[in-house]
């Protein structure tokens, strides 16, 4: 009794917690938020919904990316805000995440109201982003270095071959290259291909946002990347930059103007209307979201990541990854919801378990004939991420997002020789012939590669056989497409792999629009799921049973191990957990449906 009467304390508590946050929640009446400009940063942005701490308030929760490019556009519509200065501070947002904010810029700038990015240090993506902007401004003793692109792979065969470590894959498709780092010393001439089609792609849109941007001709701006200037002067005097300023000639720029800011120079004490940082904004554009009429629902669940089969969590190297049970759970819920007219999944995964990615498909089929279905592509939508998203009713994709990546994989490492090399040795008793099928310690034989071989090829036709009936073509024309061959959503557009270039926001009018309601809503209510809890739904979630600290337990864990591994082995993270990955995979006998590596634009 004791004990129940504390719980009860604690709940009590928390709930008088709960209510005084809430009633601390409202406007400030000393703040004058009129007639400031917004200061924007995409450092703390990320694509998917992050857990907080028990005492954080979901309205102060760092920023999710479609979270800023509505917020960019209803301070276009704002009369309380004349202005914007976009902060280069660094991020970790990919490249189709860029597109996406820029476009919402973009939308700020047609709107009259006038927009400047300051930084220290431009390189491709914040040179691309910044020339949304009317304005751009670097430190005088800043970097302007938008170099192009390039792109490294490693190869680990003779490393392999040196330890005694065998690879053994097979791959259907042939541009489904993910497996040619361990097997090969360089790529093959269909991994050449596919990728110097897809950085043509890039690049093109990277020469095109910034002469667009920057009101010069392609020729100009392509002239800035093949001999970048590097200094700020420099830049100054090429025009590709408009003013060399210090951080507080900023402020008093945009809070004084440039006429007060001579006059406060001289001594004078002009009134300053100081720049209002967007996470205050948002806060305010939360509560607004929150509780604005909910005449249609669209539901956004976030799905970023390797596929896996189980639960949705964090890797061993801080990677994210899409639990096939977490995903089908969330798609019943939103399902069965009588509130939610509309669903958009929000898709940021390169790929990973096949059969994860084939319950998951299942789910969205019986979603998509429930409500209307739309996705939602991010950075990364291929080979399983493009799997789960094949079946919708409508795909929306930025211009850089990385998708199609049709194809399968599959195999494993033997270790043995490596462990011979240490001393270990290793002795087998079996029965039936194909026991060692999945062993880590055998390679093929002949009659396991064939066997292996049919079940991948099974897989691939019905993965192709899927995605030609999600996309009304016919087998040989998605499989023209299809071979592994990763496609920007520019070219995927072009071959009918999706329907819209577009972010989130053009997703959600999507899914409004497939309604075909007599007239437009008034307003449009969006849930986001996994949802971000309260202070008191976390703490009823702490009370209730041990599984959570059981994985938070292990999450700091492997966050010490991720230190090391980072602080010892950086360059070998991704392989390593790709390796592992696939070990994983192999030893359930299951397929992979992921991308041929990664890129990322810096």
């Amino acid at each position: 009794m004791l004990w129940v009467s504390a719980i009860g304390l604690v709940v009590f508590l928390a709930a008088g917690v709960g209510i005084a946050i809430l009633l601390q929640g409202g406007e400030d009446p000393l703040a004058d938020k009129s007639g400031r400009w917004l200061y924007l940063s995409l450092r703390d942005a990320s694509d998917a919904p992050t857990p907080g701490g028990l005492l954080d308030d979901p309205n102060d929760l760092p920023p999710l990316t479609t979270e800023l490019t509505r917020l960019i556009r209803d301070a276009a519509e704002d009369d309380d805000i004349p202005g914007m200065v976009l902060a280069m501070e660094g991020s970790s947002v990919g490249w189709a995440q860029v597109q996406e904010v820029r476009d919402a810029l973009l939308d700020f700038r047609a709107s009259g109201k006038p927009c400047i990015s300051w930084g220290e240090a431009y390189g491709n993506r914040e040179y691309y982003l910044a020339s949304a902007c009317g304005e751009i401004q670097v430190a005088p003793a800043g970097m302007v270095l938008p170099n192009g692109l390039a792109l490294t792979q490693t190869y680990y065969a003779e490393a392999f071959e040196k330890l005694d470590i065998h690879p053994n894959f097979e791959h259907v498709g042939n541009f489904k290259s993910a497996v040619e780092p361990y097997e090969r010393t360089g790529p093959s001439e269909f991994a050449s291909e596919a990728t110097s089609m897809l950085l043509d792609s890039i690049y093109n849109q990277l020469v095109d946002g910034i002469a667009e941007g920057r009101g010069v001709s392609r020729e100009q701006a392509r002239a800035w990347i093949e001999d970048p200037p590097m200094t700020a002067e420099e830049a100054l005097d090429r025009g590709m930059v408009d003013r060399l300023s210090f951080r507080d000639e900023l402020r008093d720029q945009v809070e004084l103007g440039d006429e007060q800011a001579a006059t406060a120079a001289d001594g004078a004490e002009p009134k300053r209307h100081e720049l209002r940082h967007y996470r205050d904004y948002l806060k305010d554009r939360r509560r607004a979201w929150r509780h604005a009429d909910d005449e249609v629902q669209v539901a956004v669940i976030y799905a970023e990541g390797q596929i896996i089969s189980g639960d949705s969590g964090t890797d061993l190297f801080g990677s994210h990854s899409i639990g096939d049970r977490t995903l089908r759970k969330q798609l019943e819920r939103v399902r069965e919801d009588d509130d939610i007219d509309a669903v958009v999944l929000r898709v940021n995964s390169p790929g990973g378990s096949g059969q994860a990615s084939d319950a998951i498909w299942r789910e969205v089929v019986r979603t998509r004939d429930a409500k209307p279905f739309v996705v939602s592509m991010a950075d990364y939508a291929a080979s399983g991420g493009y799997y789960i998203s094949m079946a919708s009713d409508w795909i929306v994709a930025e211009p850089g997002t990385l998708t199609g990546s049709i194809g399968v994989f599959g195999g494993k490492l033997n270790f043995s020789g490596a462990l011979g090399k240490l001393g270990l040795s290793q002795y087998t008793w079996k029965r039936g012939d194909r026991a060692t099928l999945l062993s880590a310690s055998h390679d093929f034989d002949e009659a396991d590669r064939a066997l292996f071989r049919r079940y991948l090829e099974s897989f691939y036709h019905t993965f192709v056989s899927k995605a030609a009936e999600g996309r009304h073509m016919s087998y040989d024309e998605l499989h023209a497409v299809a071979q592994g061959r990763v496609w920007t959503g520019e070219q995927a557009l072009e071959r009918g792999l999706v329907d819209e270039l577009g972010g989130l926001e053009e997703a959600i009018d999507k899914a409004v629009e497939l309604l075909e309601l007599p007239a437009a809503p008034a307003a449009v209510k969006v849930v986001r799921l996994p949802e971000r809890k309260t202070f008191l739904e976390q703490l009823m979630e702490e009370l209730q049973g041990g599984k959570d600290r059981d994985i938070e337990s292990t999450a700091r864990q492997d966050a010490a191990v991720r230190v090391l591994l980072d602080a010892t082995l950086p360059d070998a993270r991704p392989a390593l957990s790709t390796a592992l990955r696939l070990r994983e995979l192999g030893e359930r006998g299951d397929v992979a449906a992921m991308l041929p590596g990664s890129i990322e634009i810096r």
